[in-house]
């Protein structure tokens, strides 16, 4: 119950029902052993919540925005990276229950939008508003300027017209913790393996890759 009590300081949130933020941070590996709920259900509510949340905060700081830019810079806040490095930075991952998997990118990023609906279902959507916001903070206020980040579109946009594919090579690591390795090939030619965390990670690097080198 102490690491609950040094979590919700993190959090800035004091859960009324402490078995609901226990859940948010439990990984199946955990559950499997020891009993217990896990967190998937948690994060399938909390990636919806994180998203909406998000795209309200982003139209209204950004009203002139169109609907195709406000996209970008949604994804440049509520995907797995940026969401995986703020619970890193900030120390959640410290307080996971998890078996013996490393905790990755993924698992990372899970447990922001987990906790994000256990708040959610513990105070209710303004509280839930209130730690995305605040935690997502800077990287709201530079969505503009992170969007441009999106090496993906914007290698769609530079190559408009030309067979771009994204491979899948490989797969390694653990089951919870996998390492993905893309190939992206042009009108048939490869220009770029990368690896990541995640198959869109990889994809982004790949992308990054092609647009430096051609």
């Amino acid at each position: 119950m102490l690491e609950l009590n040094q979590l919700e300081q993190l959090l800035g949130y004091e859960f009324k029902d402490k078995d609901l933020l226990k859940t948010a941070i439990t990984h199946s590996s955990y559950s499997h052993v020891h009993g217990g709920k896990n967190y998937q259900r948690l994060e399938f509510l909390g990636d919806s919540i994180v998203d909406f949340l998000v795209a309200e905060e982003l139209g209204r700081r950004f009203a002139d925005a169109d609907e195709g830019k406000l996209t970008k810079m949604r994804v440049a806040v509520v995907s797995a990276p940026p969401l995986s490095k703020i619970v890193k930075e900030k120390g959640y991952d410290k307080y996971i229950y998890i078996g013996s998997v490393n905790i990755g990118e993924k698992i990372r990023s899970d447990i922001f939008e987990s906790i994000c609906a256990a708040i959610y279902l513990d105070g209710g959507l303004e509280r839930a508003r209130k730690f995305v916001v605040t935690s997502l903070e800077q990287l709201i206020s530079t969505a503009e300027e992170n969007c441009k980040n999106d090496y993906k579109t914007a290698l769609y946009e530079k190559y408009c017209g030309r067979n771009i594919q994204f491979k899948e090579v490989a797969k390694t690591g653990k089951e919870h913790c996998p390492i993905f390795e893309v190939e992206l090939y042009i009108d048939d030619t490869l220009v770029a393996r990368e690896r990541g965390e995640s198959k869109k990670a990889a994809q982004q690097a790949c992308a990054k890759t092609a647009l430096s080198a051609l």
